[in-house]
């Protein structure tokens, strides 16, 4: 299936660096383009050239993303390969384990504040 160009969305752009872990000095490093055309071109600021924006495009995608176009259903979009998201469910499984860790720490100080509040009156 031969999937319609994707449009230059620089939110899409962005979302597709930022998805890979890219600094914007990076992402211009590979696109070979200077650090401020790809700033200027993520923030929708300039009608950049269609050859800047394939740059971009083409460093990305051999990065892994894979730019869509919109359907019937849905405006277009990214996805990307599974080696490139390798890790990503462990590194949310993570943080979440971590913010558990904080709320109980947090529920048993409270509790223990709230008997030594209760044992001061006791007294």
């Amino acid at each position: 299936m031969i999937l319609p160009p994707m449009p230059a969305d620089p939110n899409i752009l962005r979302a597709a660096r930022v998805l890979l872990g890219l600094s914007l000095e990076e992402l211009a490093d590979e696109a070979k383009i200077s650090k401020r055309s790809l700033v200027r071109l993520e923030a929708g600021n300039i009608d950049p050239l269609l050859s800047t924006i394939e740059t971009v495009k083409l460093a990305l995608e051999k990065r892994g993303v894979v730019f869509l176009g919109p359907t019937e259903s849905s405006g277009p979009g990214l996805r990307v390969h599974s080696s490139v998201s390798y890790g990503w469910e462990d590194a949310r499984a993570e943080v979440a384990r971590k913010r558990e860790k904080r709320k109980g720490s947090a529920q048993k100080a409270e509790a223990t504040a709230a008997g030594d509040d209760a044992g001061d009156g006791a007294e």
